[in-house]
Parts: structure tokens; C-alpha cells; sequence
């Protein structure tokens, strides 16, 4: 006989629903290196071998590759102060100055200071006063901002010179922490504790019993202070990681938001970043390219200015350290055979990876040059470079051309730009990605998933699973749960030492009738699971669920997952319909539930699937494995018809292969403060069958009715 439903369980505690902080829909404007419109825009400066530009360049001497490709140039131009101005193209009254183009025209300067010392902030105050000394352009308009925790901005776009030099001079007079230096004298004596005490270790296992003589009574003592000093290097070196993992990511989303959202204007954009490095670890080098591959699309030349000045310190000094760290370990591993491997041992290739990043010039100098820029560092005179970057803003050249793209690919094409004329040097982008029409990324991450989703047929590398579900509405706006489900046991996983590492991109987009992105979702997720733990995370599944509100309307779900470990990807396009308003009383989807999760006291909710303290995690994949111990669950949520005096009512309809199987009408508790009956109805497994079911959930009240319904597969 089969089973009624036993057990149905309505959730009633429910604290106040907000939905979660989401990045905002990523519909970028149209880029200025522009594959997706069959043309690329470049702005190239070019300067003699004494730094003079190059104002007679003729087309002829140019010579433009598209991944290597010679390409033929559709236009060339040199753009100088008078034409930027819009002096050549706007006719004046008699005696008045011609106004700007300002859909062409424009020149946006943006100052930004980040992490200055004492000395720092006199180089760059000196510098930047200069740079504002002589007047600006009728169309240059300047920023200042500073990068903290977070992007502040200090004067918004101005050429008001007063105000320009006020907001320069609060930038550059705020206080930062005095202690680095002491900090980084007492680290080099620890290290040099520790190298002393790692070979009195040494020593040490020479002599362990069994291997000839024990006298080692001073060693002992020496090899106690190492361990305490390694102890405390450990310390700093994990604080080092994660101090520059932390101000990599204050750094990089700050100046990916300034140039991204640089590309709504049209003209030359410049950043001018002052600093003393750019932290960029192994686990932010995306972010770094994603940031650059944002400034290209937005026309935005990013100068790097290290105003640590003229320094005697190598600027590899943290990449050697770091290094030493790891081969020393390393060694000690191999020598000392019998003794416990150490945590500094078993992060070598961590260790090793970060001092490849570790130089902070060199990352600074990466993120100018790719951009069209240059590296302002090693000199205590900034002010001659601030005005070689004024003349860049000033005086370059355009130069177009049609490249032979045969597929939107999301291929990063490298562009190089050779002039056939001797001493000379050009500044100009490192490339572009080859994105589908109406598309446009941000993030490396990204490029392989658009790729996927461009190909016909989309891939099915990974078993992944998409759905829309829907929950109610609030002011004419239809209430979604995007979910994205993909099984753990599918991602490659790479060993390193005592863990694996596994990496899986996330990126659901909707779009209109019309094609056009209206949202826009992307993540990366890295997973760094212990050796030990591995097959209890590959028995998970991963599910990302973002909330959204849509007007009524007919809508495409496209999303795509990439195992970026085992070089697979998948993508599915869905429809989504959002209905026109309704009236009455009205019933979410149905969703079979994977599990609840606890959700931690104080965290808000966010989105329809957290019910108070705990999260409603969806089983995607419909089906069920037969226990005849256990139990499985639906969710879903009732919205009754305010003011309405009658109970909506609520029926259960269980049925198998077509066949009716059971029904229930159980009561519904009150409505939430919101108005809305959040409801599980729970079922035991025994006296199921395996088979195909359907399960229908009728509500009403008064003279209105809505139902949903669901299929479920449970399997033997």
C-alpha cells in the first residue's frame, strides 16, 4: 500500500526577507577595442629615443598584427590638443573659443592614491600639484579618489583647479601605519634565526641515535630558538598572504570599478595610480587580468607610479625571501628524513607559487603597459613623468581596422604594433577578446563560458542543471531563484601536497525578447579540500543561487559552468516566462529538497529560499534514491489574497506513471509578516516504489485557484 503523506511540516519562523547584495547586471557599454562590432579602435603614442612624440607618422609606416596577423588599416589619424578640443570640427561665433564634442571629445583624468608613506605622499603631492599647475585643457576633467578598505572618491570630475588641488592635498596628507619597516627589520632576523637553527637541525639528525655520536647537548638549545623562530616567521608569512591577498583585492576591484565604468564616455581616459606596488598573489592573477582586459575595452590607459621613490632595497626582496622560504623547507624535507613533516613543508608549492607575484613593481608595471601606459618608478623627480602623461592625454594617433574573426570564440587576441622607422617607440593595448555580439566580460573567468555558450551544440561536458524558480511578486515584478546545480564528483581535482585543488566558473545571464542582457551573474569558486576530506566533498553538490525580479515578459536563461582543473564546460539555455499580474490567491514553484542548511545567527536572508534560520538547498536533478529508512521533502510557498476573509486551502495531489496515488488536504498555518505561508511538506520513503511521480499542489481561496506541480524520479 502506498503512503499518504505522513508528515507535513510548515515553516513558520521566518525573520525579515532582503535579498542579497548582488554585483550589478554586467551589460557593459560599447568597448573601444570593439571586436564584437567588427572593428578595433586603437590609440597609439609614439616617442622618439629622446621621449619626443612623433607627430609626422604616415600611414605607411605602420604595420598593425592581429594575433600575428598583419591586418590592413581601415583608419589613421593623429589627434593633437587643438583636435581633442573639438577645435577642428565645431565652428565658432566671432571672438568665442569652439565648444568641445562631447560625444568625442572628452578627457577624464582620474588621480588615485593608495597605501603612501610619509616620503610617498611628498613625491605624489609635489607631483600631482604640478601636474595641475598650468591650467587643464577646456575639456580635460580631472578626479581624485583613494583607495582604502574601499574606493572613495574625494572631488568627483571637475576642472576647477581650486577644488582639484584641495582634494590633492587631503589625499595626500592621510595617516598610514608607521610600523612596516620595524616589522619587516624583525622579520630578517627571525629568518636569519631560522637558517642558522635549520642547519644545527641538521647537525642535529647526523647525530640521532643509530647514526653515530649522540653528543649533541648545544644543539638542542639551538634547534628550540629555530623552531620558535620559524614558529614566528610562519606567523608572519601567513600574515603576509593573507595581508596581500586582502589589499590585492581592495586594489584591483577598486580600480576595476573606476575603469570599467569609465567605458559610458567616449575620449581618452587616463588613471594615474599612485602607489607603492600592486599586490597581486597567485589566487587574485585573474582578477589582474580581468581588470586589464576591462581597461582596454573602456579606452583606459592606466599609468602605474611608484612613489616609494629612488630605493636602495631590491624590489624583489619579498620574491627572494619567499623563495629562500620554500627551497629551505624543501630541503629540510629531504635531508631530514625521519623527523614530522613541518606546515612550512607542506606549503612549498604555495609558498613557491606567491613569489612569482611577490614583486610588486613588476606587477604595477604589468597592469600600465598592457593598457597603453607606463611605469612611472626608481626616481625622486615624478613631476617630468606627470607631464610626459599629459601629452599622451593630449597628442596620439587613431588607428582602426576590421579583423578577420571567423568565430566569437572568447579567444584573448594579442595585438602588436611595429613602426617602420629607427628609434622609436610605441605605446599602445596588449589585445582584446573575441566576445559574441551584445556580450561583453569583465572577468577572465568568463571567457571560456561565453565561449560555450556561443557553440552549437552547447556543451555537455559536466552534468550541470539550470532553473528558474518562481517565488510570488512585489510590485508588478515576478519574483525568480536563478539556480545553477553541478555534482562535486565531477570536477577535477589537483593534488598539492597534503590537500587537492579544484576550481569551477559560474556565469547565468537572461535575456529579454529582444536578446538583450537584463541580468547578468558571474563567480569563480576555488576549493582547497584536505586529502582526508576528499571524498566527503565529492559526494556534494554545488549550487549557486541568485535572486532576481523581472517585469512580466517572455525570457532566455543561459548558463554555463567551466571545471577550469579538468578543462571542461557546460551550458544550458532555458525559457522563463514571467507572468502579468494576478489577482487571488497564488503558489510559488515546487522544488524537491536536498537538505536544509543552518543558516549563521545574524546573517540576512537572501533570497526566497532562506526561511528564517535556516537555507533551502533544491535537489535540480528531480530525483530520488530509494531508502526505505528515509524521507524527502518539497518546498514551496503560499500567497494568500490579502484582505480576503476567507483561509486559503490548500490539497496535496500524489500520483504515479498517470495513475492517482494518494491525496491530502492538510491546514496551512497563519501567514508570515510578509503575507506569505512558507511551507514543507515531508514524506517518508517507505512503501515507495521506484518509478516516475508527479506531485500537484492545489491552493485556494475563496473563488480563486492556482496550483503548481513538479515530477520527481525515484530510482532503485
Amino acid at each position: 500500500m502506498m503512503p499518504i503523506f505522513a508528515v507535513l511540516l510548515p515553516v513558520v519562523l521566518l525573520a525579515t526577507q532582503e535579498p542579497a547584495a548582488q554585483p550589478p547586471p554586467q551589460t557593459g557599454p560599447t568597448p573601444v577595442i570593439r571586436a564584437v562590432t567588427q572593428e578595433v579602435l586603437l590609440d597609439l603614442v609614439v616617442r622618439d629615443k629622446r621621449g619626443r612624440l612623433v607627430r609626422d607618422l604616415r600611414p605607411e609606416e605602420i604595420e598593425v598584427y592581429d594575433d600575428g596577423v598583419p591586418v590592413k588599416l581601415t583608419g589613421f589619424r593623429l589627434v593633437t590638443g587643438q583636435d581633442a578640443a573639438g577645435l577642428g570640427s565645431r565652428a565658432a561665433g566671432a571672438g568665442q573659443p569652439p565648444a568641445p564634442d562631447p560625444l568625442r571629445h572628452l578627457r577624464l583624468v582620474s588621480l588615485v592614491y593608495e597605501g603612501l608613506d610619509n616620503e610617498a605622499r611628498r613625491l605624489a603631492r609635489q607631483a600631482s600639484l604640478d601636474f595641475l599647475k598650468d591650467g587643464l585643457e577646456q575639456n580635460v576633467f580631472v578626479a581624485v579618489f583613494v583607495i582604502g578598505e574601499r574606493l572613495s572618491v574625494l572631488q568627483p570630475f571637475t576642472n576647477n583647479l581650486d577644488l582639484l588641488r584641495k582634494a590633492v592635498e587631503r589625499a595626500t596628507t592621510q595617516h598610514y601605519p608607521q610600523f612596516v619597516a620595524e616589522s619587516e627589520l624583525i622579520r630578517r632576523q627571525l629568518e636569519t634565526a631560522a637558517a642558522q637553527g635549520a642547519a644545527a637541525q641538521q647537525a642535529a639528525a647526523v647525530n640521532l641515535p643509530g647514526r653515530g655520536n649522540s653528543d649533541t647537548g648545544g644543539i638542542a638549545g639551538a634547534s628550540v630558538d629555530a623552531a620558535m623562530a620559524q614558529l614566528t616567521v610562519n606567523m608572519l608569512n601567513f600574515e603576509e598572504i593573507l595581508t596581500r591577498t586582502q589589499q590585492s583585492r581592495s586594489s584591483l576591484w577598486s580600480l576595476l570599478s573606476l575603469v570599467r565604468e569609465q567605458a559610458a564616455l567616449p575620449g581618452r581616459k587616463t588613471v594615474i595610480y599612485f602607489t607603492r606596488g600592486l599586490q597581486v598573489p597567485e589566487n587574485m592573477v585573474d582578477v589582474l587580468h580581468s581588470t586589464i582586459a576591462a581597461a582596454n575595452r573602456a579606452g583606459v590607459s592606466v599609468y602605474g607610479v611608484d612613489a616609494r621613490g629612488l630605493t636602495l632595497d631590491t624590489q624583489n626582496a619579498t620574491s627572494i625571501s619567499m623563495l629562500q622560504s620554500a627551497a629551505a623547507a624543501s630541503r629540510r624535507q629531504q635531508e631530514v628524513i625521519e623527523a614530522a613533516v613541518t606546515p612550512e613543508q607542506v606549503k612549498v608549492f604555495d609558498t613557491a607559487l606567491s613569489s612569482i607575484h611577490a614583486n610588486t613593481q613588476q606587477a604595477l608595471g604589468n597592469l600600465s603597459l598592457s593598457t597603453g601606459g607606463f611605469l612611472v618608478a626608481n626616481t625622486n623627480d615624478l613631476r617630468q613623468p606627470l607631464r610626459r602623461i599629459h601629452e599622451d592625454l593630449l597628442t596620439y594617433y587613431e588607428a582602426s581596422y576590421v579583423p578577420a574573426i571567423s568565430e566569437y570564440d572568447g579567444r584573448f587576441h594579442r595585438i602588436t604594433v611595429k613602426v617602420n622607422r629607427p628609434d622609436v617607440k610605441v605605446q599602445a593595448r596588449t589585445g582584446y577578446f573575441a566576445l559574441p555580439p551584445g556580450q561583453d566580460s569583465v572577468f577572465a573567468w568568463e571567457v571560456p563560458l561565453l565561449r560555450a555558450l556561443s557553440l552549437t551544440p552547447l556543451p555537455r561536458d559536466l552534468p550541470c542543471r539550470v532553473a528558474a524558480l518562481r517565488f510570488g511578486s512585489t510590485d508588478g515584478q515576478n519574483r525568480y531563484a536563478i539556480a545553477v546545480e553541478v555534482p562535486l564528483r565531477e570536477l577535477h581535482a589537483r593534488r598539492e601536497g597534503d590537500k587537492y585543488a579544484t576550481r569551477l566558473s559560474v556565469l547565468a545571464m537572461l535575456k529579454d525578447s529582444h536578446g538583450r542582457v537584463v541580468q547578468r551573474f558571474s563567480r569563480d569558486f576555488p576549493f582547497e579540500v584536505p586529502s582526508d576530506r576528499l571524498e566527503e566533498f565529492q559526494k556534494q553538490y554545488f549550487l549557486e543561487t541568485y535572486p532576481v525580479e523581472l517585469p512580466p515578459g517572455r525570457y532566455t536563461l543561459e548558463a554555463a559552468v567551466a571545471d577550469r582543473e579538468g578543462n571542461k564546460a557546460a551550458a544550458r539555455r532555458i525559457a522563463v516566462m514571467a507572468p502579468p499580474p494576478a489577482t487571488g490567491v497564488r503558489i510559488s514553484s515546487l522544488t524537491l529538497v536536498r537538505r536544509v542548511d543552518p543558516v549563521a545567527p545574524g546573517m540576512k536572508e537572501s533570497g526566497p529560499l532562506d526561511v528564517g534560520a535556516t537555507r533551502i538547498v533544491p535537489a535540480l536533478d528531480h530525483t530520488i534514491q530509494l531508502a526505505p529508512n528515509a524521507g524527502f521533502s518539497f518546498y514551496f510557498v503560499v500567497y494568500p489574497e490579502a484582505g480576503s476573509a476567507e483561509k486559503p486551502r490548500l490539497v496535496l495531489e500524489l500520483s504515479r506513471d498517470g495513475s492517482p496515488v494518494a491525496a491530502v488536504s492538510p491546514d496551512l498555518p497563519p501567514p508570515n509578516e510578509r503575507g506569505e505561508i512558507p511551507y514543507v511538506a515531508s514524506l517518508p520513503m517507505s512503501g515507495f516504489e521506484p518509478g516516475q511521480y508527479e506531485l500537484r499542489a492545489i491552493v485556494t481561496q475563496g473563488a480563486a485557484a492556482a496550483e503548481e506541480r513538479t515530477v520527481f524520479t525515484i530510482n532503485p
